[in-house]
């Protein structure tokens, strides 16, 4: 409590929404889970027991209010993709721009140089970034795509999007590198798959599988709604509205990708596993020595 009262003398003048924010996260009554989510290793945030209502309506709006910037901001704590957190894999780093970073994933690589594009600030899509923190990650993927090329490999580009209310996932989009000959064939290979699937996810036949080559994604995607987006390059993809985010598989792009390699059957719907931190410290070296040449602070210029 002494801690409290000294912040708010302090911070007297400060909105006061942020200061009730910080009060409700260091009330005793919050909890925090270490249960984790099966794709994206976020611990859950603090929860509150109910309350009942004690003043009119413009009081519940202040209490929402205060709800959502609490949650925010423990997000921020918990999520182990923000860089603030002290918790996070610092050492699947590859490299830190600006506005987002470029890292391993904290599972078994579905084949050698798959990595992840992240905005550095706990966002939830690629369709509600700023436009400084778009083109930092249009330049990470032009890095990748001029690095894969050398090794005659194109890139696809998988972003899944779900719980925009909660926030509780961390906009990350896995970069996958596949033999030319077999990476043509994945636009086929997407659209296969959605299409068969469609009738499943969706409640609503308006539901279709959205071509984002012409517009993009941000034109194609209205904002704050639930999405899967496979991206061929930079020029080609397809996306499709998440109606059912309870019946969506959210593993559904590296399905594909790992139908496409004919990978064993067992390793289609297996959770995906962790490797030892030696091992992934070993694949960051080899991968950063890799991608040095095409660094895309001194190759790219800062417009995309």
């Amino acid at each position: 409590m002494q801690r409290i009262s000294a912040a708010h003398q302090k911070k007297g003048e400060d909105d006061g929404d942020m200061h009730l924010a910080r009060k409700i996260i260091q009330n005793k009554q919050f909890k925090v889970s270490t249960r984790a989510d099966d794709e994206y290793d976020f611990e859950d945030g603090q929860s509150r027991k109910s309350r009942k209502k004690k003043q009119g309506g413009d009081d519940n709006k202040i209490v929402q209010k205060n709800t959502h910037a609490t949650r925010f901001l423990t997000q921020q704590q918990c999520c182990l993709f923000c860089l603030e957190n002290p918790k996070r894999p610092m050492h699947l780093v590859v490299s830190i721009a600006n506005f987002s970073y470029l890292m391993l994933p904290q599972w078994q690589s579905v084949v050698p140089g798959h990595c992840c594009i992240l905005p550095i600030q706990h966002e939830s899509a690629t369709r509600t970034l700023d436009d400084n923190v778009w083109t930092k990650i249009r330049n990470f993927k032009k890095c990748l795509i001029m690095l894969f090329a050398k090794q005659e490999k194109e890139v696809v580009f998988l972003e899944t999007v779900m719980g925009l209310a909660q926030r509780r996932r961390h906009c990350m989009i896995e970069c996958i590198p596949l033999p030319k000959d077999i990476a043509k064939e994945a636009p086929l290979y997407f659209k296969k798959a959605i299409d068969e699937a469609e009738d499943e996810w969706s409640q609503h036949n308006a539901k279709k599988l959205i071509d984002t080559s012409q517009k993009g994604l941000r034109n194609s995607i209205p904002k704050h709604f639930p999405y899967f987006h496979g991206e061929f390059g930079l020029n080609k993809g397809f996306a499709h509205v998440i109606d059912d985010e309870k019946q969506f598989k959210s593993n559904l792009g590296l399905n594909v990708i790992r139908g496409m390699l004919h990978l064993a059957e067992e390793n289609m719907y297996r959770r995906r596993q962790h490797e030892a931190v030696e091992v992934q410290k070993q694949a960051v070296a080899s991968f950063s020595k890799d991608r040095e040449p095409f660094e895309w602070t001194k190759q790219l210029r800062e417009a995309s």
